[in-house]
């Protein structure tokens, strides 16, 4: 009769059980029984447990079972398990980021590494590595158009994950040939591009209802299609210029649908503080109440960043080649006097029309916008502002012009070539007097192409030359701000004999896959507007000329990141082309003399340090729109600007302390995860299948995630004390007799928590600390030769002396998981109670005296949760398990 206390083998659930209670009722005898393995308890009748001990034969395939499963739990804890290096070679920047993002279970990061630092590279590490973990199956990606391409060949190329595309077109094809209104549910790893998914507020001949409809049916779909992780890169656009803005309304509504969220932008903080609090609201509102939460303590555990001046490679060299920058100016001559007749008239055009839509107390933007355009392509391409002038006239006489709905905010965002065809619409303030002045206009400008070509064109063609001249494999990236320059000069180069590819914003997914692909491997230039260009990776090119020059910087510094990038192997060349007599080149040069000063003052000695932050929020088209109309004035209308540079910069001191990461990258040169999970854990399947008896063939390819893994991974196993042992002798080994063993530590139920320790203590009782985990690597090798037997189990006597002996090997690493839980507990408390603190304070200065004492009395509520919390986590559970013991021969 087994007694209180007893151990029996459960041969129903094939575990070690221990009898807790007896049970006997009308000559039926059970047992209350607890499963150690499992912290179950459950009956079981007389006739399941076997005082005997376990019945089932252990082998050589068991113990290197256990091995396997060891040492996969041991690196799920305290490792990464994901494979990289068949696919890529991680820099140290992008190790360091896939530490930092699994050193706890919350992951809910900014990846905020520059520009050209393989953002994308990181988060798709961070995917592998929660795929391997088990702890993520659908991932969705949200990302601007531009980028949709380039997120999915990365995912595929470089870690042979396999992303479905879901465009608005493809929306209603998916609901009807799954016959579901679940159109993200039928896969699980999605790419969606953003402003296809944001709620609409507003469309033109749609009702209220239908917007409704069309959100509940687009944003909903995919807010509640449980996704485990969810990245949005170019995260700052939905930090939105206001609360209220539909990007933002679409970045509150992702945040809220899955608990791992990765935000991707070089530019996270632009100097304005309220921007940057939306966008870090979006990991966790409560740790962000008010702007006052945005100090360096509360926000890095959230954000995780490297500068391109700090970046290396695995050998320990800065990573990134030198720029050398060319300026290509040159003057109108009397070849090209209607063209320079052409820029005054536009530029008068212009200068007029806009002064009068300002002072409109309905600003038309619509029409603000097209007139900054119509200044832009002036300097462009007479080929660009003819085709527009006509436009804008057939539009006239045709009267198909309207109000627009184009706002403010909406110039903020739109790219240049955005908007133009609602812009060419925009109503006219005095129909007639525009329409006449158009005429005389386009007159001048069919006149000037038929006089000679542009006077950009023969320096390009120069230049082109001699940088062909030097090397003819070489390849050359053109950019351009319109459509219509980038057809004038695909033609013109053509002509000429050169091959060329063209890339623009109204190109699908599938047209940019192509003309990547043309360009790389068979033509040697390519030309691109700004639109067309975002996100590309032409690192394969070093030379790119700017044939018209943006008003923001930002827009330059952007264009040449798509060539300084990692992989690039040479100096990247940048030629920028300027026509010197004109307005927009000496606004340019005073701007470029003013920021000089600025920078000089601030200690800052390189420009392209602050292009893409801190300038880049800098409204130029203001400065650049006033000065066509009075370019006496150029230095006065730059005096607004100026001050504004000087603030964001002021600024900047304030935040880059904010968002610098301290660390030393070199630590990680040359180091890269060596563990293949994948074939760790079908060589543990392997030997499971083989200690069973049945065919190991039948393992194909599996992961971490599926079921029956999983089903391995939390399994429990503990030595049986009552069955006879494992008996080992290893060939070509100094075997030492005595006992090896597996032990699990714990001191949490949180993986994170444990670790199983390798010991060996020989028969003298005498523990040899490196033993241990050199028998357990001998055992994992699959290759070594290992006689097995059987030898009789321990007496309750041995068991205690070695376990006393493991207890104080295994004491170093308790204490180490102990600290790092209790500094883990202890961040999360103080960044909860000082967002708390901050929330108190708020409250304190409500004036209404009940709505003040009910917030305040909340907020006590919330203050003892956390303490309750941060008490709990500091508790340790410490807890030390045989896994296995095996009787090792001499």
């Amino acid at each position: 009769m087994l007694e209180i206390g007893d151990f029996a083998f459960d041969t129903l659930s094939q575990a070690n059980v221990q009898m807790l209670e007896r049970i006997e009722v009308w000559g039926y005898v059970s047992y209350k029984v607890f499963n150690p393995a499992t912290g179950k308890v459950y009956k079981a009748t007389e006739e399941q447990l076997n005082p005997e001990g376990n019945t089932i034969r252990y082998d050589e395939n068991y113990l290197r079972y256990v091995m396997q499963l060891s040492k996969i739990k041991n690196e799920t804890a305290g490792g990464f398990l994901s494979s990289l290096a068949s696919s890529i070679i991680p820099l140290p920047h992008q190790l360091h980021v896939l530490n930092r993002a699994m050193e706890t279970n919350n992951i809910r990061y900014i990846l905020a590494d520059e520009v050209g630092l393989g953002k994308t590279i990181e988060a798709g590490m961070i995917i592998k590595e929660l795929k391997s973990r088990g702890l993520v199956s659908r991932v969705l990606v949200v990302c601007p158009t531009g980028l949709v391409t380039q997120w999915g060949s990365e995912m595929q190329e470089k870690f042979h994950e396999k992303f479905h595309v879901i465009l608005p077109s493809d929306y209603d094809t998916i609901r009807r040939l799954t016959d579901s209104n679940d159109v993200y549910g039928q896969f699980d790893q999605v790419i969606s591009p953003m402003d296809s998914i944001k709620p609409l507020e507003k469309h033109a001949g749609w009702t209220e209802e239908r917007i409704e409809q069309y959100n509940e049916e687009r944003i909903y779909s995919i807010i509640n299609s449980g996704w485990d992780l969810i990245i949005i890169d170019e995260a700052h656009r939905v930090a939105g210029s206001s609360g209220e803005v539909a990007r933002y309304k679409l970045g509150s509504l992702l945040a809220q649908a899955s608990p791992y969220l990765l935000l991707l932008s070089a530019t996270p903080h632009n100097g304005k503080t309220e921007p940057f609090l939306r966008l870090v609201r979006l990991l966790d509102e409560e740790a962000f109440p008010n702007a006052k939460s945005i100090v360096k303590e509360q926000v890095s555990p959230f954000l995780i960043r490297t500068e391109k001046r700090e970046a290396i490679d695995n050998n320990g060299n800065l990573l990134f080649k030198n720029r050398v920058t060319h300026l290509v100016s040159l003057t109108w001559d009397e070849r090209n006097n209607l063209q320079r007749e052409l820029y005054e008239l536009v530029s008068s055009y212009v200068s007029k029309t806009y002064n009068k839509a300002l002072r409109n107390k309905k600003k038309n933007m619509c029409l603000i916008f097209l007139l900054i355009i119509m200044q832009r392509m002036v300097t462009s391409s007479t080929a660009a502002i003819r085709q527009s002038l006509e436009r804008r006239l057939n539009v006239l006489r045709s009267q198909r012009t309207h109000l627009g709905n184009l706002t403010e905010e909406d110039l903020e965002e739109l790219d240049i070539e955005d908007g133009v065809e609602e812009a060419l619409e925009a109503i006219s303030l005095d129909m007639e007097l525009e329409t006449e002045e158009l005429q005389m206009i386009i007159s001048v400008a069919k006149q000037a192409q038929f006089q000679n070509q542009d006077a950009k064109v023969e320096p390009l063609l120069e230049a082109i030359d001699s940088i062909m001249s030097d090397d003819n494999t070489q390849k050359i990236i053109i950019f351009t701000e319109f459509v219509a320059t980038q057809k004038y000069l695909q033609t013109l180069l053509v002509n000429r004999g050169f091959s060329v590819t063209v890339l623009n914003g109204s190109m699908n997914i599938e047209e940019r896959n192509e003309a990547m692909l043309e360009f790389k491997n068979n033509t040697s230039i390519f030309i691109s507007t700004d639109a067309g260009g975002e996100g590309l990776n032409l690192q394969f090119a070093n030379i790119i000329i700017n044939y018209d020059l943006p008003w923001n910087p930002m827009k330059i510094e952007q264009r040449c990141g798509r060539a300084d990038r990692i992989g690039q192997q040479r100096d990247v060349h940048i030629y920028n082309f300027i026509v010197s007599d004109t307005v927009e080149n000496r606004v340019r040069e005073v701007l470029e003399e003013k920021l000089s000063v600025i920078l000089k003052e601030m200690g800052v000695d390189k420009y392209s340090d602050v292009l893409d932050s801190e300038v880049a929020e800098c409204d130029f088209t203001e400065v650049y729109m006033r000065s066509v109309g009075h370019p006496g004035q150029v230095e006065k209308n730059t005096y607004p600007i100026e001050a504004e540079m000087k603030q964001q910069l002021a600024n900047a001191k304030k935040y880059k302390d904010v968002i610098r990461e301290e660390k030393d990258l070199t630590r990680l040169v040359g180091t890269e995860p060596d563990f293949d999970v994948d074939v760790a854990l079908r060589t543990m399947m392997t030997y499971y299948e083989c200690w069973k008896g049945n065919d190991p063939r039948l393992i194909d390819r599996i992961s971490i995630g599926d079921e029956e893994i999983t089903k391995h991974l939390k399994t429990e196993i503990l030595q049986d004390r009552m069955s006879p042992l494992l008996s080992v002798s290893i060939a070509n080994f100094p075997n030492e007799a005595g006992c090896f063993m597996l032990w699990e530590l714990s001191i949490s139920d949180d993986e994170s928590g444990k670790r199983i320790i390798p010991i060996f203590v020989n028969d003298a009782m005498i523990l040899r600390p490196m033993a241990g985990k050199r028998l357990m690597e001998v055992f994992l090798d699959g290759t070594s030769r290992l006689t097995i037997g059987t030898a009789p189990n321990m007496s309750a006597e041995q068991y205690a002396g070695l376990e006393k002996l493991s207890m104080e090997f295994a004491y170093d690493t308790f204490m180490e998981l102990k600290e790092k839980q209790l500094q883990l507990n202890q961040e999360s408390y103080n960044k909860y109670m000082y967002a708390l603190q901050l929330r108190m304070e708020a409250a304190e200065h409500i004036g209404i005296d009940n709505i003040r004492r009910g917030r305040l009395a909340k907020l006590e509520k919330e203050k003892a949760i956390i303490e309750a919390e941060h008490k709990k986590g500091a508790q340790v559970y410490p807890n030390f398990r045989l896994m296995l013991a095996v009787r090792l021969e001499a």
